[in-house]
């Protein structure tokens, strides 16, 4: 008969994603995350064979959380909507501490296919939830959506080579910025 499991997969995987974070995807061990859940380095390659299987477990999870995120965010259109959802986003990311290793976790998903697979799904969740909340003109949704995009995640870049303030809120201003620019005078509701 089996033993029982002392922690579920879910547990595990958030351990997992802590040590990724921490020590880059190259550079963790299966034994820092048994360590890291408290169970042993057997245990948990009989759950989850190998590092690369668990790395993509990992990253699986994060996907599902992104869309669970939006299944339950609200679904109201307008400027101000938009900016809530987005001030929620960014308050996500944090303030810039543990930034180097989510920036490795990025460079696995460019060289990983199947890693890649899911990262351009958490991508289009993002730019899909900004053009669905975008208000009709006076600019194309698709187009205004994808810029958007791209200055909240090149704001990232920008701040790593010329750090201003914490992480989050350096996007938060360029995310501003943006919005301002693509709709002059509206209002985002409270900042």
């Amino acid at each position: 008969m089996p033993r029982p499991k002392l922690h579920s997969d879910e547990t595990i995987l958030t351990k997992a994603h802590e040590v990724l974070v921490a020590k880059g995807p190259s550079n963790f061990t299966l034994t820092d995350v048994a360590n890291a859940v408290g169970i042993s380095r057997a245990a948990l390659i009989q759950r989850f064979n190998d590092k690369d299987t668990l790395h993509l477990r990992v990253m699986e999870k994060a996907t599902e959380e992104v869309r669970a995120y939006f299944a339950a965010a609200s679904k109201d259109v307008g400027l101000g909507p938009l900016w809530n959802m987005l001030k929620d986003l960014i308050a996500g990311v944090g303030t810039g501490e543990d930034f180097a290793g989510y920036l490795l976790l990025e460079w696995s998903d460019v060289t990983h296919p199947a890693l890649n697979t899911l990262a351009v799904a958490r991508n289009r969740m993002v730019r899909n939830a900004i053009r669905d909340r975008l208000p009709e003109g006076p600019h194309d949704r698709d187009k205004a959506a994808l810029l958007i995009q791209s200055v909240i995640q090149g704001s990232c870049m920008q701040w790593l080579v010329e750090k201003q303030g914490t992480l989050n809120a350096f996007m938060l201003a360029q995310t501003r910025a943006i919005i301002d620019t693509l709709y002059p005078g509206q209002d985002l509701g409270k900042s």
